[in-house]
């Protein structure tokens, strides 16, 4: 089954930075965005419809579940077994939310399940008209981001930039999912991680060392100063 990384909350999201302070976050795969005093600019949060479809359908095929939230990840389902499968990174904002009532002070952006062997394909067939989606950490992972069809972080970082007057033209893009391929697929230079996905490795896009070996840092020394 593997472990898994993720840095969909804000608060993940900015332990990540160390000391950096972007002008804009844009979190739980662009459900959110944040500006540097951490005041939300755009969000869109589930449904208490959507979450408590996601509950009983994780309780009942006992799949670990877990809600996106500003402070970190409330796991509502089979809380051990999430912990045991994250790394350490996450696992420092992993919570044991299986009193299920973090949702009660307000809504989740985003949902995380973990769902081997097709196990999550029955949901949408029996909730299919919520209009959620589940995007794979990776190609062949057990691991799915569960979002609003609507949501994407291509359409957050194009609302962004219309707000700031700039251009898809002016923008770098560092991906390695496979949620990544919209916006790598818009920015004017496409960065793409040495461990990434195969089919986001296109003609015309960087390819720099993992991020783990410091390739974001790497591609803007070598391809944007």
């Amino acid at each position: 089954m593997g472990t898994f990384y993720r840095d969909g909350a804000v608060s993940g999201a900015r332990d990540a930075l160390g000391g950096f302070w972007p002008d804009y976050l844009v979190c739980a795969t662009g459900a959110v965005i944040q500006d540097r005093a951490g005041r939300t600019v755009r969000a869109s949060r589930m449904t208490a419809e959507e979450m408590y479809a996601l509950v009983d359908y994780c309780e009942d095929d006992e799949l670990p579940l877990d809600f996106v939230f500003d402070d970190g990840y409330y796991v509502y389902v089979e809380y051990e077994r999430m912990a045991r499968l994250a790394v350490p990174s996450v696992q420092k904002f992993l919570i044991d939310g299986e009193d299920q009532t973090r949702h009660l002070e307000d809504m989740p952006y985003a949902a995380c399940v973990c769902a081997p062997d097709g196990r999550f394909d029955g949901f949408f067939e029996k909730y299919g008209h919520l209009g959620l989606r589940a995007l794979p950490f990776a190609e062949r992972s057990s691991f799915y981001d569960v979002v609003h069809r609507t949501d994407d972080k291509a359409d957050s970082i194009g609302y962004l930039l219309e707000k700031l007057g700039a251009s898809w033209r002016d923008t770098a893009a560092f991906g390695d999912g496979v949620n990544d391929e919209r916006m790598l697929a818009c920015a004017g230079l496409a960065v793409v991680m040495a461990d990434a996905e195969p089919q986001l490795k296109q003609p015309g896009r960087v390819i720099a060392p993992p991020a783990a070996q410091d390739g974001v840092a790497w591609a803007i020394e070598h391809c944007i100063l």
